[in-house]
């Protein structure tokens, strides 16, 4: 089985991406925290989305 039907693990990822992006800001300090939030946000809307298009729906 290729990425194409890997959905669920692939939005998992993207939630882990996010949450490693906000751990770096508020606790790094690697960025503002508005920058923080917006990146965060951004890479679980933009990661969610692109999973979404790229990757077929489960089988019901």
């Amino acid at each position: 089985m290729g990425l194409k039907h890997k959905r669920r693990e692939l939005h998992g990822v993207v939630g882990g991406l996010g949450v490693v992006v906000a751990l770096a800001g508020f606790v790094g300090g690697w960025m503002s925290v508005t920058t923080t939030i917006v990146v965060t946000f951004g890479v679980w809307i933009i990661g969610a989305t692109l999973v979404n298009l790229l990757t077929e729906p489960p089988e019901r």
